[in-house]
């Protein structure tokens, strides 16, 4: 773990540990993150991460937002590999980012992604996602499906829906677990892109 990060950086490239670098400051001034000394999830309730072999560990930062929901979760992952033809092996270690908010409510477990034109004609033969309908624009931007429809429907409230519909990046996932939610893209550290999550998980968060 490298002096001035709370990131393990070993295996990391030189580039990698300058992203990483930049962003912990950037997010330090925009939104005054610091190290939790507990956290109330677990990060193998999740399927996005205990699915994924290559996670090994992850540091959590929280973002203080008066109610102390609001965590960034940097899970490092493990990459390596053998080239058939030269042998070669590559074995380092990279970053993605979630976000992650614990509300009061219990929304089920729940499936959040962009919609397909796929999922538009399954739907036609299997109408099995959700259907809010009251929002025909959050319906047609996102494929939402659960565990438990009736939970899902009183719990994802106009205000929260209205909060995920401002985000922009067509590769976002959101999971719930109980009540707690956590999002990404699934993309390497990007500086940018994080403090666009930071933003949009206060957003999700002040309406859980």
């Amino acid at each position: 773990m490298s002096n001035d990060l709370p990131f393990e950086t070993v295996g990391m490239t030189a580039a990698d540990v300058l992203t990483l670098e930049d962003t912990y400051v950037e997010l330090k001034e925009k939104f005054n993150v610091n190290l939790p000394s507990s956290t109330d999830f677990q990060i193998t309730d999740f399927d996005i991460l205990k699915n994924d072999p290559d996670i090994t560990t992850c540091a959590i930062l929280s973002i203080p937002n008066g109610t102390g929901n609001c965590y960034l979760l940097f899970a490092r992952v493990h990459i390596y590999d053998r080239y058939a033809r030269s042998g070669e092996i590559i074995d380092y270690y990279r970053y993605k980012v979630f976000g992650v908010t614990v509300s009061k409510k219990d929304y089920g477990r729940v499936l959040v992604r962009r919609e397909t034109f796929a999922d538009k004609l399954i739907r036609l033969i299997h109408p099995f996602e959700l259907d809010f309908k009251d929002d025909k624009a959050f319906n047609n931007k996102w494929y939402v499906v659960s565990n438990d429809e009736e939970k899902a429907l009183f719990s994802m409230s106009w205000n929260l829906r209205s909060a995920i519909m401002d985000i922009n990046d067509e590769r976002m996932v959101i999971e719930i677990t109980g009540s707690t939610l956590l999002f990404g893209n699934n993309n390497w550290l990007d500086k940018e892109e994080i403090m666009h999550l930071a933003g949009n998980l206060l957003k999700i968060a002040s309406c859980c």
